[in-house]
């Protein structure tokens, strides 16, 4: 099971990214030129969401810190992705600035994958990219 930590987010988003392009080009090029912008901005929205919940406690999706063990709450676990042990509770000032700074980078770190993508599979349906020469 993978949990949602600002440690985390990063990498998944990349991902995400590249997941993203490899599936428009495989299945989604002739159903709408758009499928990359629709598909990026539900996946951030998705994360936004996510993310945000744990960092504000809210209880819908306490099952997924809850399975660590180790986070006292979302916001814990965001915060200290059960490696660190930065302050948790009183956040208000950096911490919180930080956060703020994290949130506002995912849709950076989403566009970094889709760069990936394309580089490696390509930008359109008949270019192979990266994985092509393999």
């Amino acid at each position: 099971m993978v949990s949602m930590s600002f440690l985390l987010d990063p990498f998944l988003l990349l991902v995400c990214g590249a997941v993203i392009v490899w599936f428009r080009n495989r299945w989604l090029y002739r159903v709408t030129p758009h499928a990359t912008k629709v598909l990026g901005a539900l996946t951030v929205v998705g994360f936004w969401v996510v993310a945000g919940s744990l960092y504000m406690n809210l209880g819908w999706f306490d099952w997924m810190w809850l399975w660590t063990g180790r986070a006292a709450t979302g916001r814990d676990f965001m915060i200290n992705s059960c490696i660190f042990w930065f302050e948790y509770t009183n956040t208000a000032g950096l911490i919180d600035a930080m956060a703020l700074v994290m949130f506002a980078l995912y849709p950076v770190w989403l566009y970094c994958g889709v760069f990936l993508g394309y580089l490696l599979f390509g930008r359109h349906e008949g270019q192979t990219g990266i994985v092509g020469l393999l």
